[in-house]
Order: structure tokens, then C-alpha cells, then sequence
């Protein structure tokens, strides 16, 4: 090799292979676990002095001989020398902690104070951490407990961080992903256009809602779910989710953000006259929801081209009430559901309505068939599941119902947990954004 080698990357590597040849000596005829203990401990130990020594030779800033020039003020551009008494500067990084010793300028036209490490190397003035180390910190804190988080990160990498720091970076991050998500909803709902650059979902375009319970510090509350995603050769690809605790019409603008970012504000052709301005045909949406009303009155106040659709499941499930009333729990109940399903997706709803015009045994029991005729009724036309299946579409919202286990359940809902409204909010935005594969800056 024909370049000098920096001088500190040398000697710290020289530490590192005399360590090892030590252990060569010292650890003979071991186990492998034990190898690999010997080795993660030694290299764990070179690895921040590995990391200061390329930071010190790559920063121009850091260099001894540049360290009295002159730089301009990020702020308002006047350049000034730094104070004689150059600053040391601890942080946090996946390497292990560094100290950086680095020249402090002070602007004295605005008052601006700032050095290498905001500038160059993109430290935050007030940050301890590196953004590597803190991307690490929110996903464990998104995943886990903080206390458990903590124990994980130590045991894996040898980073001892406490888990109240974990909480702090991991709700900080949270926090600022929803202010970033509201500004957007804000921009969609003044606009009516995505207010990101859109991500389209492949295929159909299937919008799905649900509702999940979490134990809040003044009780249980409903948090809204929604998902958007594609629906392409008989599976959902690409789904991205929205998460938090607000009213419904709220919800809609902000659900619909998530659509219009994926694809929904696309317009795929125009009709009209030749002359004159013709009328837009945006992109059609399939909606699928429990049947709540709530989830209908968005539907029409959000999406214009759209199939509305009642999950098969929770269609099911008014089948079964309507059997119990007929049958009570005697063997003929099931094959009648069983009977009523074959219809709903052979033949359609006629054909269930027409069996639950069948005559109750009771009073209370011809009440229930009422509600259940009401709910069937109601939905005729978001049960045409014969169509949906020609057409090669989804009959459920499985997929939204999963997103209720694996984006807050297992997470929020362990035992002994209560949120406050600003930490379950900022955890909500986080493992939504995150379970939607996207990167967490906001």
C-alpha cells in the first residue's frame, strides 16, 4: 500500500491484535461460545477508539493545524475565528461513546455559538447521542418496553443506555412524525392533492378500517386504525397503516391523507366534451370496515370512486345471532349459518334476507331477527360478495384486524399498562410508520 496509514487507526488496531493474540494464548481448546465472547468483548472495547480516530482524520475541523481558521456563521454567514480554548464534546454512538475535542466559534454579529460537530458531522448542539445510535434506541422502544428494551440493547451490542433515556428519544421521534403527519393532513384537506410524494400502491386500491381498546391513564379508549394498501394478484401488498386516538371526522381527513399519499388523488382518465373542461375520474378505492356507521359517513365525505364492502367475518357473525334466535344453540343453528354463507357468496343477499324472514319461536327471538334483517338490509349492497369474488377482490378486512395485534397489541396492551394521551400517542405514530416500512425521519 502505497499511502501512509493515520497513525491512531494503526495503533488502535495493534491494541486490538495484541489483545487477540493474547486470548490465542490464554484460550486455548475452548468453546466456541466462549471464542466469541473473547473476541465481542475485545473488539467491543476498540471499536469507539476505532471510530474516534476516523472521525479525527476525515473532519477538517478537528484537524490541530486548521483549528484557529476561520469560519462562517451557519446563521448569518460572517466569519469569525474561534476561542483559544478548544471544547470537549462526549457522544453516544453505536460504537460506544466518544470524546471529541473540538474549536468553539461564537458569531458575534447575532450571538450564534457552534463548532465542527453541528456543522460537519450533523450532531445536534444539545444531543448526547448519535442518530445511529438513537434510530436503534426508537425501534427497541418501539418494540419493547423501555426497561426491557434497555436489557436487550446492553446484552446485544454492550451499550449500556437506561431505559427512561429510550422513552425520551423514543416519544421525541413519535411526537414529531405526528406533527409532521398533522401538517400534512392539514395541507391535503386545504389542497385536496397528496401532500408527499406519492407512493402508489400496486393493483386495486383497498382502503380498511378498524378500532382497537388501549388502557389509557383514565380508562379504555377506542384507537382508530386504518390501512391502505394494494390488493394484486390475490394478496394485499405494500400496506401502510395510520394509527391514534381521535374522533371519527378526524380520523377520515387523516385516513385519507394516507390514501391520497398512496395513490388515491390519481387520476386516471378524464370524461367529458372535447371542449370545455371535462370531469376527472380519480383512481377507485375499495373501503372495507366492520359495518360501523362512522366508517360509511367517511367513505362519503372522502372517496368518490369507491366499493364499499362489509368484512365477510363480522357478516358471519350477525348470521350466528340470527341462527341462535331461530335454533338456540341445537345442531340445526350451524347448518343454517353454514346454509346462509354458501348463499351470501354463491347467490347474494337475497337469498339470506329471504331466510330470515322465517318465523321466530319467540317474541324476543323475532326482535333480535328484526335488528339482524335491519343490519342485512342496511348493507345489501356492501355484502355483494358473488361480484367481489368474479372480480378477484378481497371479501374481509383481516388484514386491519391483524394491524390491531401486531401494531398496538403487542406493544401497548401488556400487562399493567396505562398510556398517558402524549405517550401512546407518539408510540401509535411511531409503530404505524413503522410497521409501514417507512424511514423515520418525518
Amino acid at each position: 500500500m502505497s499511502r501512509p496509514l493515520p497513525e491512531k487507526i494503526v495503533a488502535a488496531v495493534e491494541v486490538l491484535a495484541e489483545e487477540l493474540a493474547d486470548w490465542c494464548q490464554s484460550g486455548r481448546d475452548r468453546a466456541l461460545g466462549v471464542h466469541e465472547d473473547a473476541v465481542l468483548e475485545r473488539v467491543r472495547r476498540v471499536l469507539p477508539v476505532l471510530l474516534q480516530a476516523v472521525v479525527e482524520v476525515t473532519t477538517s475541523g478537528l484537524d490541530a493545524r486548521l483549528r484557529q481558521g476561520r469560519e462562517a456563521c451557519p446563521r448569518c454567514e460572517r466569519r469569525g475565528r474561534p476561542h483559544w480554548t478548544p471544547r470537549r464534546r462526549q457522544v453516544q454512538t453505536r460504537c460506544g461513546t466518544i470524546t471529541l475535542e473540538r474549536p468553539w466559534y461564537h458569531c458575534g454579529a447575532c450571538g450564534h455559538g457552534w463548532s465542527t460537530i453541528e456543522t460537519t458531522l450533523e450532531v445536534g448542539e444539545r444531543a448526547s447521542v448519535s442518530a445511529g445510535l438513537r434510530n436503534w434506541l426508537v425501534r427497541l422502544g418501539a418494540t419493547a418496553p423501555f426497561r426491557e428494551a434497555a436489557e436487550v440493547l446492553e446484552e446485544l451490542t454492550g451499550l449500556a443506555v437506561g431505559p427512561e433515556t429510550i422513552r425520551r428519544h423514543t416519544e421525541t421521534v413519535g411526537t414529531a412524525l405526528r406533527a409532521a403527519e398533522d401538517a400534512a393532513v392539514a395541507q391535503v384537506e386545504r389542497t385536496r392533492e397528496a401532500a408527499e410524494s406519492v407512493d402508489p400502491a400496486p393493483g386495486f386500491l383497498v382502503v380498511q378500517t378498524d378500532g382497537a381498546m388501549v388502557r389509557y391513564q383514565d380508562g379504555w379508549h377506542e384507537v382508530k386504525l386504518g390501512l391502505v394498501g394494494g390488493w394484486d394478484a390475490g394478496e394485499l401488498r405494500a400496506p401502510s397503516y395510520v394509527a391514534i386516538r381521535e374522533p371519527a371526522a378526524r380520523f377520515g381527513a387523516r385516513l385519507a391523507t394516507e390514501a391520497a399519499r398512496r395513490g388515491a388523488l390519481e387520476i386516471v382518465r378524464w370524461e367529458g366534451g372535447f371542449t370545455g373542461r371535462g370531469l376527472a375520474v380519480l383512481r377507485e378505492v375499495g373501503l372495507y370496515g366492520d359495518g360501523a356507521a362512522w366508517i360509511w359517513n367517511l367513505a362519503d365525505e372522502r372517496f368518490d370512486g369507491r366499493i364499499e364492502v362489509v368484512d365477510a367475518y363480522h357478516a358471519y357473525q350477525h348470521l350466528h345471532t340470527a341462527a341462535r334466535a331461530l335454533f338456540g344453540e341445537a345442531p340445526a343453528a350451524s347448518a343454517w349459518v353454514d346454509r346462509r354463507k354458501a348463499e351470501l357468496l354463491t347467490v347474494g343477499i337475497d337469498a339470506v334476507l329471504a331466510a330470515l324472514r322465517a318465523k321466530a319461536p319467540t317474541p324476543e327471538s323475532a326482535a333480535i331477527l328484526r335488528v339482524e334483517r335491519g343490519y342485512f338490509t342496511t348493507n345489501a349492497e356492501r355484502l355483494d360478495y358473488p361480484t367481489l369474488r368474479l372480480d378477484g377482490l378481497p371479501l374481509g378486512s383481516g388484514a386491519i384486524e391483524s394491524a390491531a395485534d401486531h401494531l398496538v397489541q403487542r406493544r401497548m396492551k401488556r400487562a399493567g399498562m396505562h398510556w398517558s394521551v402524549a405517550g401512546a400517542d407518539a408510540l401509535l405514530a411511531l409503530r404505524a410508520r413503522l410497521r409501514s416500512r417507512r424511514p423515520l425521519a418525518a
